[in-house]
């Protein structure tokens, strides 16, 4: 190619390459323009805008619409168990207060074993023919046996291994009976309350009573020493020296009335009495209120029923029935004429010192061993 020929081919090339920029830029040019001068409007119209809002009177100024209903927002809130305990079965309650029982009593008989010595030969001293011991006498003609002191522990294994399971087994079948009333009636069981407590007190004793008297019979052999040793006890069991005639029915005489008005007076001090001195007094110990409300209780109960204490005592004493033929009646008119009224308060003094202590250690212990193994209480009724 002639070279006039290549130079007028490039200048025809660099011509139309110039004219195709200029024809692509335009566009892009007058888009922009037009996109900054939009946005200088905008601008300055919002400018405006807020300061006509300014100069307005508070009284025309619009105030911003404000939601009054919120969205609804469904979050899933897994179900959380129940923090307050679920109540125990009567079952679970009946047996947890019979173990508890049974140890309290164990250690109640332990500590206070002179005392129950004193009132038994008191007791026992007319029907042998003698004539009425005070304290001190029965206390020194203990004393002169040929063990001296410790003859006031006699019996004390039987009478320790031997309450256990009587107690046990009352204090079981009365927490059974009085829970199963309170989930049989919990919207009358407050209004109730004390026939419930009586009639369950009264089931309980009647089922335990039989299974004292063995053990009654036999320690207050031992106390009065009709019986020198266990061994002797042993080599003389049978029927009729286990179960004395009228021994079964005088042990009721006395231990049912004895419990109901026991478990009454106690029931109602520690719902109402016992929870007024705890808000009265907070720096005194609760153990100290579960020891006075228990002897209060127990010397209630101890007093009331001394009279059926006294012929209990003079009927499992008379094994032959040679004195009183197991008669209840006999002898209740025989005592009566011995010695009046005063006939049934002997050995009053003596048991009222070892019925208070001792219910009151008994009630110590129970509800400590209640405690250590989380009796729950009555709940609550339906209001």
């Amino acid at each position: 190619m002639p070279l006039f020929h290549q130079e007028g081919w490039i200048n025809e090339e660099r011509t139309r390459t110039q004219n195709e920029g200029k024809c692509t830029t335009l566009p892009q040019r007058r888009f922009r323009l037009c996109r900054t001068f939009t946005a200088a409007i905008l601008f300055l119209l919002s400018g405006a805008c807020a300061s006509s809002t300014t100069l307005l009177p508070q009284s025309r100024r619009r105030s911003p619409r404000i939601a009054t209903t919120k969205p609804v927002v469904r979050t899933f809130q897994p179900k959380t168990p129940s923090l307050e305990p679920k109540s125990e079965s009567a079952w679970v309650s009946g047996i947890k207060n019979s173990l508890a029982s049974a140890l309290a009593a164990g250690c109640s008989k332990l500590i206070l074993a002179p005392f129950d010595t004193i009132k038994t030969l008191q007791q026992h001293s007319r029907t042998a023919g003698s004539s009425p011991m005070s304290l001190m006498q029965a206390a020194e003609v203990i004393m002169k046996r040929p063990r001296g002191f410790l003859e006031f522990y006699a019996g004390i294994g039987v009478a320790v291994v031997g309450s256990m399971p009587s107690v046990g087994l009352y204090f079981g079948i009365y927490s059974f009976c009085k829970k199963t009333f309170q989930q049989w009636d919990p919207d009358h069981y407050q209004e109730r309350r004390t026939f419930y407590i009586a009639l369950s007190a009264a089931i309980g004793n009647t089922i335990a009573s039989a299974s004292r008297v063995p053990y009654e019979v036999i320690k207050q052999k031992l106390q009065m020493k009709v019986y020198s040793s266990m061994a002797d006890a042993i080599n003389d069991l049978s029927w009729a020296t286990l179960f004395p005639t009228g021994g079964i029915a005088s042990q009721m005489l006395r231990d049912i009335p004895y419990a109901v008005v026991t478990l009454l007076a106690y029931e109602h001090l520690k719902s109402v009495w016992k929870v007024r001195a705890e808000k009265a007094y907070p720096q005194v110990s609760v153990r100290a209120w579960d020891l006075l409300v228990g002897g209060l209780a127990g010397g209630v109960g101890s007093w009331v029923t001394n009279p059926m204490d006294v012929m209990k005592t003079r009927l499992q004493m008379d094994s032959g029935g040679n004195v009183y033929g197991g008669s209840i009646v006999s002898c209740a008119e025989k005592t009566w004429e011995e010695g009046g009224p005063a006939a049934f308060l002997r050995g009053s003094v003596p048991r009222l010192l070892h019925k208070v202590p001792a219910n009151a250690f008994f009630f110590l212990f129970y509800e400590f061993f209640r405690s250590v193994l989380r009796v729950q209480d009555d709940a609550k009724s339906k209001s």
